[in-house]
C-alpha cells in the first residue's frame, strides 16, 4: 500500500465538485441514452420506462456505499482498491479485473456508437447496431485522440468532461421537450408486449446506461476536498441521470411512427434495428429538424463519454501496477505531465482490440455490464466489512442501516448478471477466471494465503452459470453456443432462488473477511 500511496502522492487535485460530477455524468449519459431504449424496447416495449426507473432505484442502492467509502477512504481506482482494502488482494484484484474489462469493452461500445450516429450523416459506417470496416477505422482513430488529450493531463480531460456534458444535456433535453408534444399515447395502450418477465432482460441491457456513477471514486486523489466533493457528486449524479433517462424513454416511446418507420403497430422487435433511434424516430415524426438535434446530442454525448471512460480507464491498472498486481511499469507517472501515461495507452490498446474484434453494440454493452455488476457487488461487500474492521476510520458520510444496504446492494447486483442473459453469464465469469490466472502470474508469492481469504468467489461466479443454464431461457440473447438455458427454474421463481445464493454468498464472504483481518 505504501508504494501506491507514493505514486498517488505525485498526481495532481485538479478536479472539484462540478468537473467530477461532469465526469460522472458525462459518463453515464454517453451512447446508452442514444441507443438502448430502442434496444430495451425491442425485447421488453413500453414497460422499458418501468425498467429504467427500476434501474435507477437499483443504481442509488448501489451507489449508496460509495458515498460513504469514496469519502472515508479517498484511493484512486476505489473500484478495485476499496474492495482490496475490506476484502484482501485476491477479491480486490478480480473486482479490478472485471471492472477495468468492463470499462474498456464500455470504451468500444460508447464509441461505436458515437460512429453509427455519425452513420446517419455519413452513410456506409454502419449498418444498423453493426459498424463496417470503415467504421470500426474511424471509431479507433477518435480513440487514440481522446487518449493524447488524457495524457496530456487531468484537468483538460475534466475540462473536455464540462463542455461536453452541458453539450450533450442541452440538445436531449430540447429533444424530450420537443418531443413531447408529438406523444401518441397508444403507443403505451400493451406495456408488456413480451410479458412482466421481460422487464429483467431490458434492465440487464438498459444497466449498460447507468454505469459510471462509480467513476467518482476513481480519481479520488486528483479530486480537491475529496471527503466532501465525492458524497455530494455521487447523490447529484444519480439523481441528474435517472431523470434524465426517463423523460427521454418516455418521449422516444411516445413519439414512433410505426408506419413512417416501415413497422406494423406493435412491432417492438424491429425496433432494436435502428441505427440511429432518437433521429430515426423524430424524421418518422415529421419533425428533421428533431432528428438534427438529436443527431448532434449523440455525436457530442458518446465523443464525451468516451474521453470520459478513457480517463477513467486507465486509472484502474496504474492502481493494480502501484500495488504490485499487474505490469510494473504501468504503475509509473509521466513526470512532465503528471498523469498514468502509460496506463492510459495500455488501456487504449486493449479498447482497441475490442474494437475491432467486435463490432456490435449490445453484444459489448452486456460484456461490459456483466463485468462491471460483480465488482458492484464487492463494493457493496466492503461496507459493511470496513466498517467492522476499520472503525476508526473517519467516516464525513455515514450510510444508516449499512449491512442491509450491503446485502440488498450484493442481491440485485447478481439477479442482474443473471439478468444480462445467456451465453454472456458464461462469457464474464471465463474472463474473471481469467484475472484469477493473472493474480497468480503478479502476486507469485502468499498466492494461497490470500485465496484463503476470499474462497467464495469461486463458488460465486460458477453458481451464477449454473443457475443461468438452468434457469428462464427468456434470458437468452445473441446466442452462439449450441445449446441454450435448459428452463428448469422460470420466471419469477429463477429470481427466488438467485436472491437466497446472493444472500448465503454474501454471509459467507462477509465472515471470510472479518475472520481473516481478526
Amino acid at each position: 500500500m505504501e508504494k501506491q500511496e507514493n505514486a498517488q502522492a505525485k498526481l495532481k487535485k485538479e478536479i472539484g465538485l462540478i468537473g467530477l460530477t461532469s465526469l460522472a455524468v458525462g459518463g453515464m449519459i454517453g451512447s446508452g441514452i442514444f441507443s438502448l431504449p430502442a434496444v430495451m424496447a425491442s425485447v421488453t416495449g413500453p414497460s422499458l420506462i418501468l425498467g429504467v426507473f427500476l434501474t435507477g432505484i437499483l443504481v442509488a442502492v448501489l451507489a449508496l456505499p460509495y458515498a460513504e467509502l469514496g469519502s472515508a477512504f479517498p484511493i484512486t481506482g476505489g473500484v478495485y482498491s476499496l474492495p482490496r482494502l475490506a476484502l484482501g488482494d485476491f477479491a480486490g484484484y478480480i473486482m479490478g479485473w472485471g471492472y477495468a474489462l468492463g470499462a474498456i469493452t464500455g470504451t468500444a461500445a460508447i464509441l461505436d456508437v458515437f460512429v453509427t450516429y455519425l452513420n446517419f450523416y455519413v452513410p456506409g459506417l454502419a449498418t444498423g447496431m453493426t459498424l463496417t470496416w470503415v467504421g470500426v477505422v474511424l471509431s479507433v482513430v477518435f480513440l487514440w485522440l481522446l487518449t493524447v488529450l488524457n495524457i496530456v493531463g487531468v484537468k483538460w480531460g475534466g475540462l473536455y468532461a464540462i463542455i461536453t456534458t452541458l453539450g450533450k444535456l442541452i440538445p436531449l433535453i430540447a429533444f424530450g421537450m420537443i418531443g413531447f408534444l408529438f406523444i401518441n399515447t397508444s403507443n403505451f395502450a400493451n406495456p408488456f408486449p413480451f410479458g412482466f418477465g421481460a422487464i429483467g432482460l431490458a434492465m440487464s441491457l438498459g444497466f449498460f446506461s447507468f454505469i459510471g456513477f462509480e467513476a467518482v471514486v476513481i480519481p479520488s486523489t486528483e479530486v480537491r476536498n475529496p471527503q466532501r466533493t465525492i458524497p455530494i457528486s455521487i447523490l447529484l449524479t444519480v439523481g441528474i441521470v435517472t431523470a434524465v433517462y426517463i423523460f427521454i424513454s418516455y418521449v422516444f416511446t411516445g413519439m414512433i411512427n410505426w408506419g413512417a418507420l416501415g413497422f406494423h403497430v406493435g412491432d417492438w422487435a424491429s425496433v432494436g434495428g435502428l441505427s440511429s433511434p432518437l433521429a430515426n424516430v423524430a424524421v418518422a415524426a415529421g419533425l428533421p429538424v428533431l432528428a438534427i438535434i438529436a443527431t448532434i446530442g449523440a455525436i457530442i454525448s458518446t465523443a464525451g463519454a468516451g474521453g470520459d471512460w478513457v480517463l477513467l480507464q486507465g486509472r484502474l491498472p496504474f492502481a493494480m501496477a502501484a500495488d504490485n498486481l499487474f505490469f510494473k511499469t504501468l504503475g509509473s507517472v509521466s513526470p512532465k505531465f503528471r498523469t498514468p501515461a502509460r496506463s492510459l495507452i495500455f488501456a487504449s490498446v486493449i479498447t482497441m482490440i475490442f474494437q475491432v474484434l467486435i463490432w456490435n453494440f449490445p453484444s459489448v454493452a452486456l460484456i461490459s455490464s456483466i463485468t462491471t455488476l460483480i465488482p458492484y457487488a464487492g463494493a457493496a461487500l466492503a461496507l459493511p466489512v470496513l466498517r467492522r474492521i476499520k472503525p476508526d476510520a473517519t467516516r464525513p458520510v455515514k450510510i444508516p442501516f449499512a449491512m442491509a444496504f450491503a446485502a440488498l446492494g450484493f442481491v440485485f447486483s447478481t439477479v442482474f448478471v443473471y439478468w444480462a442473459s445467456w451465453p454472456w453469464t458464461i462469457v464474464g465469469a471465463v474472463i474473471m477466471f481469467i484475472g484469477a490466472a493473472l493474480f497468480f502470474w503478479f502476486k507469485r508469492t502468499g498466492v494461497f494465503a490470500e485465496l484463503k481469504k476470499a474462497p467464495w468467489i469461486w463458488v460465486y461466479l460458477i453458481g451464477l452459470v449454473v443457475i443461468s443454464y438452468v434457469g428462464d431461457p427468456f434470458f437468452t440473447y445473441q446466442n452462439f453456443l449450441p445449446v441454450g438455458p435448459m428452463g428448469l427454474i422460470l420466471f419469477p421463481y429463477d429470481v427466488i432462488v438467485l436472491a437466497i445464493f446472493a444472500l448465503l454468498m454474501f454471509v459467507w464472504a462477509y465472515k471470510s473477511a472479518v475472520k481473516t483481518k481478526a
